[in-house]
């Protein structure tokens, strides 16, 4: 049998949960950079810096590691408001997955975004380090906002489809 192409994925008649799960990844992930932007501003709110994290995640690390952490320890250091700065991002990540908004360039930008934080301030998730059993959660929120873009998650019931159906040919969404 050979699927028709005019057929929509899922049917019709399928159930909510079938016909919505693009839906509900995007909200799922807007709940968790919500839970991580929280944190973030209470960081912000105590006064604290994300600089003295990123410095110590460079401790144990093999001395190529050590060095590259060290950079960008010195780069966040000089930067006093690099705290909130890190807070108002996730806090516009969390509300652009909530409206579907934008949501391809919004993962090209967290999947650098996520990788930089992973290579930095998480020291590639302690890999390097004696006993380490996995690699942080920075690979895995790159590996979901990939599939994001792929599932096109904005496109069902965000703003991504509103603006689709208006402005076909502009790539954003």
């Amino acid at each position: 049998m050979t699927p028709n192409n005019n057929e929509q994925f899922p049917l019709e008649g399928a159930g909510l949960i079938r016909r919505n799960w693009r839906v509900g990844l995007r909200l799922f992930f807007a709940i968790v950079w919500s839970a991580d932007a929280y944190f973030k501003w209470l960081i912000v709110l105590n006064g604290q810096n994300l600089s003295d994290a990123i410095g110590a995640a460079a401790d144990g690390q093999p001395a190529l590691i050590r060095q590259w952490i060290q950079t960008w320890a010195g780069i966040t250091s000089s930067m006093s408001n690099f705290t909130l700065i890190i807070a108002i991002w996730e806090t516009v990540i969390a509300v652009f997955l909530f409206l579907g908004l934008m949501v391809p360039l919004l993962s090209a930008v967290g999947i650098a975004f996520n990788l930089i934080i992973w290579s930095t301030a998480e020291g590639f998730g302690g890999i390097f380090q004696p006993g380490a059993m996995d690699i942080g959660t920075g690979p895995l929120y790159a590996a979901i906002f990939a599939g994001l873009i792929v599932i096109q998650a904005g496109r069902q019931k965000g703003v991504d489809g509103i603006l689709h159906m208006r402005m076909p040919r502009i790539p954003l969404w």
